[in-house]
């Protein structure tokens, strides 16, 4: 399977300017539509392990303890279950499995044929079935689905010569999305939809994109945000389902310290949870950025260059009554509030000081 991690007012500024909130360390994934509780997967001393959170960061509560790792978790329609990846431990293999939402309940619906590995596993959109990757040990690395009892086991895509991951089934039962391995090869990863059937296949954004594994609908499918350039500067991206309306999120540059991985949704289709990984460290922290409505290029330039002068304006007076009471100031720039904020949310980590680069006041 390719399953791949001093308060300054300006630093709070800066991240409201974009409505970026962190949450707690982690890698993101889906969350249920009625409770918005996030699942994901945690470095843990016996393997990854899932846990869930709620979306203010409280409620942590482990809920996995496989022999293995449980990877690339996703919610039932109505919250009560989650189907995940479990590789097993000896490098013996990978199954889907499915557990309830506290954690009880664990099996594995259908025992893969000797020599297969089965995972990246999400349900349908009226739950009653899962959809996952199947690789052959061999050649084919296709997409499947199964019912949750294991029975009514059948094909989806025919992948050969290319590779089929990460599936997703819009909220509206209608569509796939998954990400495509042209001929087969990573970092050539095109993100690609179909009927929910597996037919009319289409590639919404080439592999030249190389997309990341994670991407994820929005609740009224009309919408999709996924990885662009996942193995070198990874950034955050969406895309209207049609392939139209590209829209960068994070602009982290070739030699910037940090990548941004997609997550998932929010519920109310307002928010998008997402991971930033230091680079450096290898240590990854979960963050939500809040959406605006869609508009042209042009009328989002001009209403970011209006948010800009007003940020601006409002950063200078708070920077003059500081100033008035003899405290210093400094402005960070986005990259130093990012990893601010990281450090205050991980302080455990010892590292050398974080520069500062601007003019005190």
């Amino acid at each position: 399977m390719k399953s791949p991690r001093i308060m300054v007012i300006a630093a709070a500024l800066s991240l409201a300017a974009v409505g970026l909130a962190p949450l707690t360390p982690s890698a993101a994934e889906q969350g249920p539509p009625a409770s918005g509780t996030i699942v994901f997967g945690a470095e843990t001393a016996t393997g990854t392990q899932l846990y869930t959170v709620r979306a203010d960061g409280s409620g942590l509560e482990q809920i996995t303890r496989v022999d293995g790792a449980a990877v690339n978790p996703d919610w039932s329609p109505d919250g009560r279950l989650i189907t995940f990846e479990w590789d097993l431990a000896d490098d013996a293999g990978a199954v889907v499995a499915v557990i309830n939402a506290d954690g009880t309940g664990l099996h594995v619906p259908r025992t893969p044929d000797p020599g297969t590995f089965e995972g990246q596993p999400v349900f349908s959109a009226d739950g009653q079935r899962i959809i996952f990757e199947r690789f052959d040990g061999v050649a084919d690395d296709s997409l499947f689905s199964v019912r949750l009892d294991g029975s009514a086991f059948r094909r989806v895509t025919n992948a050969p010569p290319d590779g089929h991951t990460d599936p997703n089934v819009s909220p509206d039962g209608r569509h796939l999305s998954f990400v495509r391995f042209d001929q087969g090869v990573e970092f050539q990863q095109a993100l690609a939809v179909s009927d929910v059937d597996g037919s009319h296949q289409r590639d919404l954004v080439p592999p030249s994109f190389d997309v990341g594994i994670k991407q994820a609908w929005s609740p009224n499918s009309k919408r999709l945000v996924f990885t662009r350039a996942a193995d070198q500067h990874a950034n955050l991206a969406t895309i209207a389902a049609d392939g139209t309306h590209l829209r960068m999120l994070t602009n982290f540059a070739d030699d910037s310290r940090f990548s941004a991985f997609a997550g998932s949704y929010s519920p109310d289709g307002h928010w998008i949870v997402f991971r930033i990984q230091d680079r450096v460290t290898g240590t990854s922290g979960l963050y939500r950025v809040r959406l605006g409505p869609w508009r042209s290029d042009a009328e989002a330039n001009r209403t970011f260059e209006e948010q800009v002068s007003q940020l601006e304006q409002r950063i200078s007076i708070v920077q003059q009554g500081l100033v008035r009471t003899g405290v210093r100031t400094v402005q960070l720039g986005t990259e130093e509030a990012i990893e601010l904020l990281y450090k205050m949310f991980n302080p455990g980590e010892e590292g050398k000081p974080m520069p500062v680069s601007g003019t005190a006041q």
